[in-house]
């Protein structure tokens, strides 16, 4: 291992840990890959055309054969190209130990999770196909209005409706009281009020033993939530600062942010997605026998699109969710200062533990944590925790700039 890394792995565990990035660095271009392979041989092959057809012949009601279609073509993509790569990556994290689900209890999730996609992805794709025979240029631009406030909506309902279909949670209060009542000495520093009826328990070890913590919700129900593994496995400090990290996303307002840049980042790709798909239609209209975007098999071309600019746009999604994180492990960080012993030591011990639990990498390829990663390494993170002391040599922290003890009103400077 190379000098001066601070994550570590013995070498069982790096041997592991480097078979596991391997096998999902190859499941996750592999599924994309698979994804475009199937639109596109839809089209080459004549059968979403086909398929067009034949469901014009069956149902005299437009509405009949466009729900069968995009019902179809959603359970081809999710059933066919992804469930076998889901697949092979559980089989994998039961193999070292990560997961503990049995087979009967993931596939049951999974079903779950397609139906979810059916239910919400059929009346979208419906929408959409409906936008684009009303109006053909401009309508990228229409679904992008009516895409706000479902959006909107999904941040909203996600912790309570949609969670806990998969998922166990319950008050944090009502099992670890004790760490609620050291987690209001850090939300304290903050000047803002974190109410305990905003921290859950999440029972993540009747899947797996992996440790986690994360916000979720919009508004009245924006939320903490812990594992319960990392709330019974880890030292009450380095839990502190998984929760002072989190209570940076709070407070920090990144939920909304990121609603706000993916609100307009989906404008610039719904635009991109209806040029390229014209652009494919004139090209290779013609051979796939498909005639307007705003036909059935018009709708294959659009998906197509969207997922080519997908898969090349993902690393700027995932920058700014790295630069995200970071500015999270920054106020976490400082927001322990005077509250645990040792902040640095503190959070460099907590990555240890995360990237051990889950068997990440020490020493990913730049390439892969730039254009896959959506989190810093866990490498860069230990390193940077490790380095961290504003409170020194005239320098001055960046979110809070009076020391603890002083009014927590005043200390708290978010940009």
């Amino acid at each position: 291992m190379a000098a001066g890394n601070l994550y570590q792995l013995t070498p069982e565990q790096a041997d592991l840990a480097h078979h596991l990035a391997m096998l999902r660095l190859g499941l996750h271009f592999g599924s994309e890959l698979a994804v475009l392979l199937l639109l596109a041989g839809l089209l080459e092959s004549g059968l979403a055309g086909r398929l067009e057809r034949v469901f014009e012949r069956m149902f005299t009601r437009p509405w009949q054969r466009s729900v069968l279609f995009f019902a179809l073509l959603l359970a081809l993509l999710e059933g066919v190209v992804l469930l076998p790569g889901a697949a092979w990556m559980h089989a994998a994290l039961v193999r070292v130990g990560i997961s503990i689900q049995g087979w009967p209890g993931w596939l049951q999730d999974q079903l779950l999770g397609m139906l979810l996609v059916l239910l919400i992805g059929t009346p979208i794709l419906l929408f959409a196909h409906w936008l684009l025979v009303r109006s053909p240029h401009r309508a990228w631009l229409w679904f992008w209005m009516a895409s706000i406030p479902v959006i909107l909506a999904g941040a909203l309902l996600l912790p309570q409706v949609v969670e806990p279909i998969f998922d166990h949670f319950e008050p944090l209060a009502a099992t670890h009281p004790e760490l609620v009542v050291q987690f209001e000495r850090v939300v304290a520093r903050t000047g803002t009020h974190i109410p305990p009826q905003r921290m859950f328990l999440m029972r993540a070890s009747a899947k797996g033993n992996g440790l986690n913590a994360y916000v979720s919700g919009l508004g009245p129900t924006k939320r903490i939530v812990v594992w319960d593994t990392t709330a019974d496995r880890m030292p009450q400090d380095e839990i502190l600062f998984i929760l002072a990290h989190e209570s940076g996303h709070y407070v920090l307002h990144h939920l909304a942010w990121g609603i706000g840049m993916g609100i307009a980042g989906t404008l610039i790709l719904l635009w991109l997605t209806q040029q390229l798909a014209a652009w494919l239609l004139r090209w290779r209209g013609r051979a796939w026998k498909v005639d307007a975007l705003g036909s059935l098999s018009g709708m294959v071309v659009l998906l197509l699109a969207l997922a080519m600019l997908e898969a090349v746009s993902e690393p700027i999604g995932n920058s700014i969710s790295r630069v995200i994180e970071h500015q999270a492990d920054v106020y976490g960080q400082e927001a322990m200062h005077g509250i645990v012993a040792d902040p640095q030591q503190t959070a460099v011990a907590a990555f240890q533990q995360l990237g051990r639990a889950w068997l990440e990498d020490p020493n990913p390829a730049p390439f892969v944590v730039f254009w896959t990663y959506d989190h810093p390494s866990i490498q860069s993170r230990a390193s940077f925790a490790a380095h961290y002391d504003p409170w020194t040599k005239g320098n001055h922290p960046r979110y809070f700039a009076a020391a603890p003890g002083a009014d927590p009103a005043a200390t708290l400077r978010v940009p």
